[in-house]
């Protein structure tokens, strides 16, 4: 969770009824943040020298 990337923008996402609304991403992700695989294999080698 804390090799992830954060982004402060907003989304736009369709609701039922058809009309969209913009909604900030950290709502819509668990932690706020999208998978950024490079960093947790940086964290991972730092991890295991320790």
């Amino acid at each position: 969770m804390d090799s992830g990337t954060p982004y402060d923008i907003d989304v736009e996402i369709k609701q039922k009824d058809g009309s969209k609304k913009l909604v900030p991403f950290s709502e819509l992700s668990k932690s706020g943040k999208v998978v950024n695989a490079y960093n947790a294999l940086l964290m991972a080698e730092q991890m295991s020298k320790k």
